[in-house]
């Protein structure tokens, strides 16, 4: 994995690489039967490290020998896109928000991106919430420990 990294750092554009520097992370698939993979199909987790004299990778969770894995970085544009498509057509009559202290302006160009997001996407006036270091959320049908994520409870009207 060590040796895909780097040939992923070798070949990345500029801007590939400023996102990179902001933190690399590693998805790790959440089904292997699946044949192809898309958005939501994986796990998010820390890249913490790599072990050069034998090419492993620290990683910050359990993966299994043998499963796939897809690097991913931080991206404003795109963290802002899921949680559009997310939200999308929601109506509420209120929502808790827990969104990472990773995010807000320490991603966005803006102040109060989620909550934004929410209000816009459902137009609910009443949005409690909190930003955390973690936080759960459903991925393919069971609860997890997500980071750099904004979960979304709505209540419905």
């Amino acid at each position: 994995a060590m040796e895909r990294l780097q040939e992923l750092i070798d070949s990345a554009s500029d801007e590939q690489r400023a996102l990179m520097s902001r933190g690399l992370h590693v998805g790790v698939v959440v089904d292997e039967h699946r044949v192809d993979f898309e958005r939501g199909d994986f796990l998010i987790r820390g890249l913490m490290g790599v072990d050069r004299s034998n090419g492993a990778l620290a990683v910050g969770d359990t993966v299994d020998v043998g499963a796939t894995i897809q690097f991913q970085v931080r991206d404003a544009d795109t963290a802002s896109e899921d949680l559009h498509l997310m939200l999308n057509g929601s109506r509420a009559e209120g929502g808790l928000l827990f969104s990472c202290n990773g995010r807000g302006s320490h991603l966005f160009e803006q102040p109060d991106h989620d909550v934004t997001a929410v209000y816009d996407e459902t137009d609910t006036p009443a949005i409690g919430g909190m930003f955390c270091a973690g936080e759960f959320g459903p991925i393919a049908g069971r609860n997890a420990l997500h980071g750099f994520t904004a979960s979304v409870l709505l209540f419905d009207r």
